[in-house]
Formats: structure tokens, C-alpha cells, sequence
């Protein structure tokens, strides 16, 4: 419901956006045009009234280039029509139409069908001040400005159509990894709260059973306080990967690259876990080629390794082997680590890397699991700009292929 309102929310601003958008864009075309169009009308309107001026002729504006464009009516100093050019009764018949009221300005007028754009002055001619009243018609101007209009208000709707179309396909679009990252984040915390739920109520009833027999020794409770310290580091270890993530994807965790000597980190961690496999009878085995060092954070490297390989300590059984191969070329640092364990089904061989995702949640619960430690090692090598893989293992197990690049 809440994506939904969203949705309409950003849908309907995009498209007043558009609206918006493309009115300020019209109106500066018309009012571009427009202005365009009248700037050359009173330019010729103001030269003639200029020259008449010069050569004081009577009313027919004579002396000088004629413009058969320009009207002239010539009126006494009441207004009354004296003469008038280039025009015939149509000028009479609308004479009250043509009165002048302000001098020196250019107006619109409208006269039956016809428009024109007219300008009235006063000019002394023989001791007498008449008034000279030029008129030029501007129906093209007009019929182009309306044709103009037309074409906005259509390409206008054309326009808006296509923006609800555009922002709904934007909205979607838009809305898409805002709802996965929605979806990712209730999932985490349903997860995360089942997780930490589990071992807290293990804890909790433990506890509550140490304090039904408070004069018991310790001796006849190991069960009762062993299970909770053991379910304390599992909690431990839980909060940490969550608080890594968390600071994951808020980008507030940088890698600090160093120059370092990756085949003495290898081999310090492989022969530690060379002594675990041996306890659990399970054989560790280190085959490194190539360059010993490469440029990467030690810290997050040391992390991915112990990640993996505790994976494949886990989900390998007795007598089985684990090899560690690396090979270490000019380009790139190449990390397989090979089990001949229980193995990944392919279908979630992409989703290992998934938080909590675990394909055998009991056998997790049983390891002390909790679904993040490859989502960890997916990020550590992501912030590397390199990738991981998880590859079927023949004829049994998995292999965890990371490729990192040297520069």
C-alpha cells in the first residue's frame, strides 16, 4: 500500500514536471514569435512616420520611399477624416472605428475581420496641427500566430500524453530498486530478529533454570552454562556480521590498499586450519603459483579467507580434503578454494551469497551458522572490483572461485 501511494506520489509529480516544463517552453516560443512578427510591422510604421515628418507633406506622406503596406488617413484637429491613402469606402465606413485616443503608441486594432497595428501622431502643416493616422493590416501575422497557437495546444496534448507515458514508465523504473531495497531491508530485520531471537531464548531459559537451584554447584550445571556461553559467542559473531553489513551499505566502510605479501597471509591462515582439519580429520592442502604480493586491504582479505575456508571446514566431512589453490598472474589474483563436501546445489549456487540464505538450515544451526559469512565475502570482493564464484566440484563438493584484479 505504502510502495503504491509512493508510486501515484512520484507519477503524478513527473508529470506536472513536464506540464510545467513544456507551458514555459510555449509561451517563450509564442512570445518569441509573436514579438518577431509585430517588430518588423512597427519598424516600417515608425520609418514612414518619420519621413512623412522630414518632407511636411499633406497627408500622403509623399517625398520618400512610398510602402504600399501603409494606410494613411489624414483627419483635422477634431479627428474628422480629411483624406486617406490607399484605401477606398472601407476606410469611411469604419471611420468611428479608426479614433485616436493616444499619440506616439502603437495599437491593435480590430475592424470587422481585419487587424491592424496603427499609430496616430500629430504633425503641423501650414499653421495647422493635423492628425496623421498610419494603419498597416496584419491578418498573415495574426492567422500565423493562431496557426502557431493551434500547433501548441496539439503538440501540447501530444506531449502530455507522452509524459504520462514516460512517467509512468519512469515511476516504474524508479520505483523498482526502491522497492527491492524496501523488500531487502524488511527481510533483513525479520531475519536478523529470528537470528538473534534464537539464541537469546536459549540463554534466557538456561539461565532461568541455573536460578531455580541457586545452591547447585557449578560442577553438576555445566550443561546449563556452557550452551549459553556457547549461544553468547554465536551472538557475538552474529551482531558483528550485522554491524558489517549495515556499515556496507551505508558506504561507511572504506578498504585501505597496501602493498602486501598475500602467500605469507595464505600460508599463516591455511596452517592454522591445517591443525583444525587435523582434529577433525579433514586434510588441508596450500598449492600457490606465481607473484607473492598484490594490492589489496589485509585486513578484509585475511576476513574473505577465513570465511571460506570456514565454509568448507563446515560442510566437509571426515577424511574429506580441502585444497587452497592460488594462482598469481601479472592481471589478476585467482583464489580457489576446493571441498569434496556435501556440495551446492546448482540452483543456489547464486544465492549462497544472499543474507541468511542457507540450503541446510539444520545443519547450520548445528555450525553455529547464521547465512551472512558469504554475503560478507561477496562484499569485501566486490569493494575490490573483483567477483566470486561458487562452481560444482567434480565428482563431489563445491569450489569458491574469487578474482580480483591487481590493479
Amino acid at each position: 500500500m505504502r510502495g503504491n501511494k509512493k508510486k501515484v506520489i512520484i507519477l503524478a509529480t513527473n508529470i506536472i514536471i513536464y506540464i510545467v516544463l513544456f507551458s514555459i517552453f510555449s509561451l517563450i516560443i509564442y512570445k518569441f514569435v509573436s514579438s518577431n512578427q509585430y517588430e518588423s510591422v512597427d519598424k516600417e510604421l515608425l520609418n514612414y512616420k518619420d519621413t512623412m515628418i522630414k518632407h511636411k507633406k499633406g497627408g500622403k506622406g509623399g517625398g520618400g520611399k512610398q510602402n504600399p503596406r501603409i494606410i494613411v488617413v489624414a483627419k483635422d484637429s477634431l479627428g474628422n477624416i480629411k483624406s486617406y491613402d490607399f484605401a477606398n469606402e472601407f476606410i469611411m465606413e469604419n471611420s468611428s472605428e479608426l479614433k485616436t485616443t493616444d499619440f506616439d503608441k502603437i495599437q491593435d486594432l480590430k475592424i470587422e475581420d481585419y487587424y491592424f497595428r496603427s499609430l496616430s501622431f500629430k504633425r503641423s502643416d501650414n499653421n495647422k496641427d493635423d492628425i496623421i493616422q498610419l494603419l498597416i493590416n496584419t491578418n498573415s501575422e495574426n492567422k500565423l500566430l493562431e496557426k502557431l497557437f493551434t500547433i501548441l495546444i496539439f503538440g501540447g496534448t501530444f506531449i502530455i500524453i507522452l509524459s504520462i507515458g514516460a512517467s509512468f514508465y519512469l515511476t516504474e523504473k524508479s520505483m523498482k530498486p526502491i522497492l527491492e531495497s524496501w523488500e531487502k531491508q524488511r527481510q533483513f530485520v525479520e531475519n536478523a530478529s529470528h537470528e538473534l531471537r534464537t539464541p537469546l531464548t536459549i540463554i534466557q531459559t538456561k539461565l532461568e533454570a541455573l536460578l531455580k537451584e541457586p545452591n547447585s554447584k557449578i560442577i553438576d550445571k555445566v550443561e546449563y552454562i556452557s550452551m549459553p556461553l556457547s549461544e553468547t559467542r554465536r551472538l557475538s559473531k552474529l551482531v558483528s556480521s550485522l554491524l558489517t553489513l549495515a556499515r556496507a551499505d551505508s558506504n561507511s566502510t572504506e578498504i585501505e590498499i597496501e602493498n602486501l605479501n598475500i602467500k605469507a597471509l595464505i600460508y599463516e591462515i591455511v596452517e592454522t586450519y591445517k591443525e583444525i582439519g587435523e582434529l577433525e580429520e579433514k586434510s588441508v592442502r596450500l598449492e600457490f603459483n606465481g607473484d607473492e604480493f598484490i594490492n589489496c586491504d589485509k585486513d578484509r582479505i585475511k576476513q574473505l579467507l577465513i570465511i571460506l575456508l570456514d565454509n568448507a571446514m563446515k560442510y566437509t566431512d571426515s577424511n574429506g580434503v580441502i585444497e587452497v589453490i592460488v594462482n598469481n598472474s601479472k592481471t589478476e589474483f585467482i583464489l580457489c578454494i576446493e571441498d569434496d563436501g556435501i556440495g551446492v546445489k546448482s540452483e543456489n549456487r547464486q544465492r549462497i551469497f544472499e543474507r541468511f540464505f542457507r540450503e541446510d538450515k539444520a545443519r547450520s544451526r548445528e555450525t553455529g551458522g547464521s547465512g551472512l559469512g558469504l554475503s560478507i565475502a561477496y562484499w569485501i570482493v566486490k569493494k575490490h572490483g573483483g567477483n566470486i564464484m561458487c562452481i560444482e566440484n567434480r565428482p563431489k563438493g563445491s569450489i569458491f572461485k574469487v578474482i580480483l584484479p591487481k590493479k
